[in-house]
């Protein structure tokens, strides 16, 4: 049976924290892919960057990672719950058995999603740990958030180390988050 880490997101934009989740992920828990999902609408209703821009940047972030696919599932998930893009996907490849990347924080919060307990008894959770959340964790990924790297680049700030050196040419040559 093949096993696939399902990675979803905003990704807005795709930063460093993203790619090192993927690769987390594909090495820690042995998952033959990790599929990249950037979310067509946010979850919260929180306004993002057209869901064109980031499925663009996530292409380029993760291009050198053979390992990864980015993909469009999302756009065909009404109401953009887990639980139904999960169902969703397991009835299209019955020969997959899925996971979830995300935060430990995010593992803590499962259990309040929509539909969280069947969630959970569906999928295996693959934890990431990040400082801000695990500071005492010795592999605890960089605190960047897209948030952070939005800011930088609304203020002029620098953003060396945060963006994959693809996704800040694109930003810089598109003039997007300015």
């Amino acid at each position: 049976m093949k096993r696939v880490a399902l990675f979803g997101g905003a990704f807005d934009p795709p930063h460093l924290g993203h790619v090192l989740a993927a690769v987390w992920a594909r090495s820690i828990s042995g998952v033959d892919a990790v599929w990249v999902l950037p979310v067509a609408e946010h979850p919260y209703g929180k306004p993002v960057a057209p869901f064109a821009q980031r499925m663009h940047l996530c292409e380029l972030a993760f291009v050198d990672l053979p390992f990864v696919s980015v993909r469009t599932d999302e756009c065909d998930n009404p109401g953009g719950r887990t639980i139904t893009l999960l169902e969703q996907l397991q009835a299209t490849h019955p020969d997959t058995r899925f996971a979830l990347v995300g935060g430990t924080d995010t593992e803590r919060d499962l259990p309040n999603w929509y539909r969280g307990p069947d969630l959970l008894a569906a999928v295996d959770i693959i934890a990431i740990p990040r400082r801000g959340y695990d500071d005492i964790h010795p592999g605890a990924l960089p605190a960047i958030s897209s948030s952070l790297v939005r800011e930088a680049l609304r203020s002029g700030a620098s953003i060396d180390g945060l963006l994959p050196a693809r996704v800040a040419e694109a930003i810089s040559q598109m003039q997007w988050y300015t």
